[in-house]
């Protein structure tokens, strides 16, 4: 009499073979969600201030192609350049924007001197428009 052994596939992984690796990716990510939250405000930040720049450059380059004057309006966390209007606080919370001044681009591509501040409550950083019609970005006051 033969006896029939039956062989086992051993492929897949076992319930505490899984359960071990989501406690392990819990803990990694417990350790790693604090310095994420403390990063992003200064993530929204940048990008609230490339996203200003762009715009900047833009309204400039219209001005060029248009042959005429282009006026970027700064009104309570919300600028308009042409037909377009963004809301800072709205794309980017907890962003806040400053300008005393309203850049306006000529023609030629060049405009008056402004400066523009954009801040996290903690951080902040400048977005300058130079005379020559430049818009660059800063950590610290435009010169």
């Amino acid at each position: 009499m033969r006896r029939s052994r039956k062989i086992q596939n051993a492929a897949g992984f076992t319930l505490i073979e899984i359960l071990v690796v989501v406690a392990l990716a819990l803990v990694f990510m417990g350790v790693a969600l604090p310095s994420f939250l403390s990063w992003l405000p200064t993530s929204r930040l940048s990008s609230a201030v490339r996203q200003v720049a762009t715009d900047l450059q833009v309204a400039r380059m219209r001005a060029i192609a248009q042959n005429t004057n282009n006026t970027v309006t700064f009104a309570s966390n919300t600028y308009t350049y042409g037909s377009d209007s963004r809301d800072i606080s709205q794309l980017y919370p907890g962003i806040s924007i400053e300008s005393a001044v309203n850049p306006t681009f000529n023609s030629r591509g060049t405009a008056n001197s402004v400066n523009i501040k954009l801040t996290n409550g903690t951080a902040s950083k400048w977005v300058c428009v130079k005379v020559v019609g430049r818009v660059n970005v800063q950590d610290t006051a435009c010169s």
